[in-house]
């Protein structure tokens, strides 16, 4: 029997109202006939519009609704463990996107995909972020959450250009300032060219001349690791733990409190690593690596190698 080629699992998160359902109904229109898809909604209420929107638009496609609740909370994460793998037998998708609550933070969702119940089976697509140009600041001050999904996107939709009133290079420069690595599109009602973001995940999508000495094929096991910690470490200790780093990770990104009581953020894509400011972060230091082999474990030992020197 062929094995199964590992299934690209994609984060959709965002302000209350900033677009996401609108997004996915974009990413539907350009995907569901030529994919089988699996979409997850997540609403905080007993019972959710969004999910009735989308089949109203008679698109090919299974839906799976987990309200009254965050899927990121403890008390549901059991539920959601047994809704991927219902889906995965059941429908066997090519393609998973998780439509989160516009009130969850998302990092234990990479966390999820450590697990042994799914290695090998997913791997992470993109982390997409909906912000709301309009509504950003006070998105900003009610919902301390939303700073949380900026911060670990890959990509972020800055929506409602058209009918924002200041100049959206302001708004456009403090979500700079908090994920200084995203790239940012500016929308109106999430028009954008989404095969640009969605195929750079799809192995099979991927042209040949970005992998001159292999052909396309399923994607090879990656496993992703989480580290949080109070530990600080100095600025200088901390370039040197990224240099170690990108020589044994795929791809690593975050958030590090200093010593001198700064943050950065960091990233690293094979040996090519960054540090920047970021600013206005409360919490303690996340990395989120994506390598061969590496564990929890030694990524946390690393770390705190490091942070001792």
């Amino acid at each position: 029997m062929q094995k199964r080629a590992s299934i690209p699992f994609y984060l959709i998160t965002g302000f209350l109202g900033s677009g996401k359902t609108t997004l996915l109904t974009h990413i539907l229109n350009e995907y569901s006939s030529k994919r089988r898809i699996a979409v997850i909604q997540n609403e905080f209420a007993p019972s959710g519009t969004d999910g009735k929107n989308l089949k109203l638009t008679g698109l090919d496609f299974h839906l799976e609704e987990i309200n009254n609740g965050s899927v990121f909370c403890v008390c549901l994460l059991s539920g959601f463990l047994q809704t991927i793998e219902k889906i995965i037998q059941k429908h066997d998708p090519e393609m998973i996107f998780l439509e989160a609550s516009g009130m969850s933070d998302p990092i234990n969702i990479l966390e999820l995909l450590q697990g042994k119940q799914f290695k090998g089976r997913l791997y992470p697509g993109k982390i997409i972020s909906v912000a709301d140009a309009v509504n950003f600041e006070k998105g900003m001050a009610k919902f301390p959450g939303f700073r949380h999904q900026l911060m670990v996107a890959d990509i972020i939709i800055l929506n409602k250009i058209d009918i924002v009133q200041h100049p959206v290079s302001i708004v456009r420069d403090k979500v700079k300032k908090i994920n200084p690595f995203a790239e940012i599109i500016e929308t109106s009602w999430c028009q954008f060219n989404i095969r640009a973001i969605i195929d750079q995940s799809i192995p099979e999508s991927r042209p040949a001349a970005q992998f001159p000495h292999q052909q396309p094929g399923p994607r090879p096991e990656v496993s992703v690791c989480v580290l949080r910690t109070h530990q600080k470490i100095s600025l200088h200790s901390m370039e040197l733990f990224l240099k170690n780093l990108s020589q044994i990770t795929i791809r690593a990104k975050g958030h590090v409190n200093l010593t001198d009581n700064t943050i950065r953020g960091i990233q690293s894509v094979f040996d090519k690593w960054e540090l920047k400011a970021i600013h206005a972060y409360t919490g303690p230091t996340e990395i989120i690596t994506f390598s061969d082999n590496q564990t929890p474990a030694e990524l946390k030992g690393l770390f705190l190698k490091y942070a001792a020197s």
